[in-house]
């Protein structure tokens, strides 16, 4: 307990030790988690952009009321996210700036779908630990990939919560992996396009394929168009629980396997396997579980996020070994990256 006491209070820039048990420390942190929601909604850290703001013109321009505002941005200045000068405005810090709707580390798109989707789904865990229902079909009415398909708003909040991480990852992710290489190279779950945009531009004479839901195809072409790629680009919709193209010397499949129970996500890898050549790389993009009790807890706490959201799990290499083998694939080589929830595992056909 003490460790996890250490470890909040470094990790949220408080300065001094809890007097409560860590229990009731973590579940006291529980109320700054929509807070920080609030204001990414009303884009506060945006309003903040040009220097600070007296806390009534603050709230008048988020149009909201100025007393439970206030309340809120002194929690979190509290806990260093925002700064108070010395005229008791709030104005921007390091923290406060990854809210900030363009900061290349934005964490923006993940308060919202927390605060809209996953905090909901989060607080019907006794009733998935009961049904064996996600906490997400309990909160939401049926499971995620349903609801995405019925609520396009909702499923616009994750695809861009998936496309600012990715965007966050792919600059480290380019230079750990020596994708040139290979000359065609398919994205499997490719969602807008990030981590493929990222490939073809370190690697300028290889051919992308995008694959993924249909309804995410327009905004794939927007982006990959942008950047002046899509000459080097085949668009292709379709569900990898089907089919996955074949022809390339790469797959690349980065934070999808995690959203899948075993049983699907075998099938997914068996699609793949399947669409690969003899000599064909498959590089799987995830995090890798450490079982030991003092393993990895950020990692950890992804687990349990993946358990309540989609009903799936993020894996050990054991794991991954145990779906891998009866598809007829086997991990070649395991590189970690900085980056604690993003493991590069490289895949080959079993000979």
């Amino acid at each position: 307990m003490n460790r996890l006491r250490t470890w909040l209070t470094r990790l949220l820039g408080h300065n001094q030790q809890p007097v409560y048990p860590a229990p009731y420390w973590l579940m006291s942190c529980a109320w700054l988690c929509p807070a920080v929601y609030v204001v990414a909604k009303l884009e506060v850290a945006d309003r903040l952009r040009d220097g600070p703001l007296a806390l009534e013109r603050l709230a008048a321009e988020c149009g909201v009321q100025a007393v439970p505002l206030r309340q809120v941005m002194r929690a979190l200045a509290g806990f260093g996210i925002f700064t108070v000068d010395h005229q008791g405005r709030f104005e921007l810090n390091a923290h406060s700036r990854r809210l900030l709707r363009d900061d290349p580390d934005s964490v923006r798109p993940y308060s919202l779908v927390c605060g809209e989707q996953l905090w909901p789904a989060a607080s019907r865990l006794l009733e998935q630990l009961q049904t064996g229902r996600t906490g997400f079909e309990i909160a939401h009415g049926s499971p995620i990939w349903e609801h995405y398909a019925r609520n396009p708003s909702d499923a616009d909040v994750f695809d861009t919560f998936m496309s600012a991480a990715t965007d966050a990852h792919v600059r480290r992710l380019a230079t750990a992996y020596p994708f040139a290489r290979h000359r065609r190279v398919v994205d499997v779950g490719a969602g807008r396009g990030s981590l493929l945009r990222a490939i073809l531009t370190v690697a300028p004479r290889s051919y992308g394929i995008w694959y993924d839901r249909a309804e995410v195809l327009p905004a794939a072409e927007e982006h990959m168009t942008a950047a002046g790629l899509a000459s080097r680009c085949e668009f292709r919709a379709g569900s990898f629980l089907e089919h996955v193209p074949g022809g390339a010397d790469l797959y690349v499949i980065k934070h999808v396997l995690h959203d899948w129970p075993d049983e699907p996500a075998g099938t997914i890898l068996g699609n793949i396997a399947a669409a690969m050549a003899t000599d064909s790389t498959l590089l799987i993009v995830e995090a890798l579980l450490d079982e030991r009790p003092g393993g990895d807890g950020l990692v950890k706490v992804r687990d349990l996020e993946q358990m309540f959201w989609t009903g799936g799990r993020v894996r050990s290499r054991e794991d991954f070994s145990r779906i891998l083998e009866p598809v007829g694939l086997a991990i070649d080589s395991v590189a970690r990256t900085p980056i604690a929830d993003m493991c590069l595992i490289r895949v080959r056909k079993r000979h």
